[in-house]
């Protein structure tokens, strides 16, 4: 069978990488007919065989680390009861994700990627300060609350690449969260044992956490949208937590993560 004719099957039949790493070695591939079907050399078969079992995706050879840091903006909010003096009651604090805007008093996100191939690390780092004021009685006694909830939390995981293309990526990972949660309840006016009363608490604790985390492009431009789900605690730090998060993204640098495909 002539060459062209060859080589055109391997274009029809194996992904562009391969057929591409076909024609750069095309001297080193010698076909001819002999009187029985066509012959390949090795060479020639392990391509054809590589490229049958992983045409689905183009395979990369790009060996190195490649890495993506990633400052990002998270506005939550924050509502429940703080404990207060046993054995007065819990002190109600509602604090919404726009009032979370108003009371930030310092904020700090980073998320850090690292991947080689497949396998890779991922560290993400949140710290906020937030601040509001409450009213818990109204005038004439006029009690009123300052909380103050300082909150980090990194996360630090080993992730591994499900899926992959054209920048497109699936991440499966599992690793170790760390909280701490330092809380301040200041009292003024009213009455009683709160009037004036400064009451702290500090919370820290290790968490496991295993979940899934995807990022794509919005067509053509440097915009991207990512997001991810996971769980964690089952009794180690905490007795369980969950999130649910998506967001919105602008790349800054065009560099390509690897194409490492399967």
């Amino acid at each position: 069978m002539p060459m062209q004719s060859t080589l055109q099957i391997y274009k029809a039949l194996l992904p562009d990488t391969v057929y591409a790493e076909i024609l750069k070695r095309n001297s080193q591939v010698i076909l001819h007919e002999p009187l029985m079907g066509i012959e390949m050399t090795r060479q020639g078969v392990w391509l054809l065989i590589l490229g049958l079992l992983f045409g689905s995706n183009p395979v990369s050879a790009d060996d190195s680390w490649h890495f993506r840091l990633s400052p990002y903006v998270w506005f939550a909010g924050f509502k429940g009861d703080v404990g207060t003096i046993p054995p007065l009651p819990m002190a109600p604090v509602d604090i919404s994700a726009s009032d979370a805007i108003e009371d930030t008093e310092a904020s700090f996100m980073i998320l850090l990627d690292a991947r080689k191939q497949r396998h890779g690390v991922f560290a993400d780092l949140l710290y906020s300060d937030v601040q509001s004021d409450e009213e818990l009685v109204p005038q004439p006694i006029g009690l009123k609350m300052k909380s103050t909830s300082k909150t980090s939390i990194f996360t630090l995981a080993y992730q591994y690449e499900l899926y992959g293309r054209d920048q497109t990526v699936v991440d499966l990972f599992a690793g170790a969260r760390y909280w701490d949660i330092d809380s301040e309840l200041r009292f003024k006016g009213g009455l009683g044992i709160l009037a004036g009363r400064k009451i702290t608490n500090d919370e820290s604790w290790f968490d496991p956490v295993v979940g899934l985390k995807g990022r794509a492009p919005i067509g053509n431009s440097q915009f991207y949208v990512a997001g991810g789900a996971a769980i964690g605690g089952f009794g180690v730090g905490s007795d369980n937590f969950y999130e649910i998060n998506a967001n919105v993204g602008y790349q800054w640098n065009r560099t390509r993560l690897p194409d490492v495909r399967r």
